[in-house]
């Protein structure tokens, strides 16, 4: 089983955690840690590193919130393991998606981590207007 740890600017990721508990049940092999208020990017490092030993994973799947931001520095580190990868944009439905096929390589995880993290993105009101289009489309045949 892939380990997840989240890790994001605040508290954030473990709201994540909680809230998908919320839909799935309990969860194992997950773990969050943030960023608080000007902690050090090596403060955070270490948390990181005792979250993944905590998992106890031989492959870790680390998600984090922004592309550039520190616990994505701090996490991207961590890419001279090859059992390690690093998903930017962390949502909801990422993580719901990904909980499921963590029995899958990191490979085949990571892949559909950042497709349904786009995929879970969309605009309302045009997904509407796209689905009353094609009705008033279909009608007029």
């Amino acid at each position: 089983m892939v380990g997840i740890l989240l890790v994001t600017h605040g508290p954030y990721a473990t709201a994540l955690i909680e809230s998908v508990e919320m839909v799935y049940g309990k969860q194992e092999k997950i773990e969050s840690v943030y960023l608080s208020q000007g902690e050090s990017v090596e403060k955070l490092q270490d948390k990181i590193n005792e979250a993944i030993n905590t998992l106890n994973c031989e492959q870790v799947l680390i998600m984090v919130d922004i592309l550039g931001g520190t616990p994505y520095t701090a996490g991207a580190i961590k890419l001279e393991n090859p059992n390690i990868n690093v998903i930017t944009g962390i949502n909801m439905p990422m993580l719901l998606e990904i909980l499921p096929h963590r029995n899958e390589d990191l490979k085949v995880l990571s892949k559909i981590a950042a497709e349904s993290g786009k995929n879970g993105i969309v605009d309302v009101k045009e997904k509407y207007e796209m689905i009353n289009k094609n009705k008033l489309d279909n009608n007029s045949l």
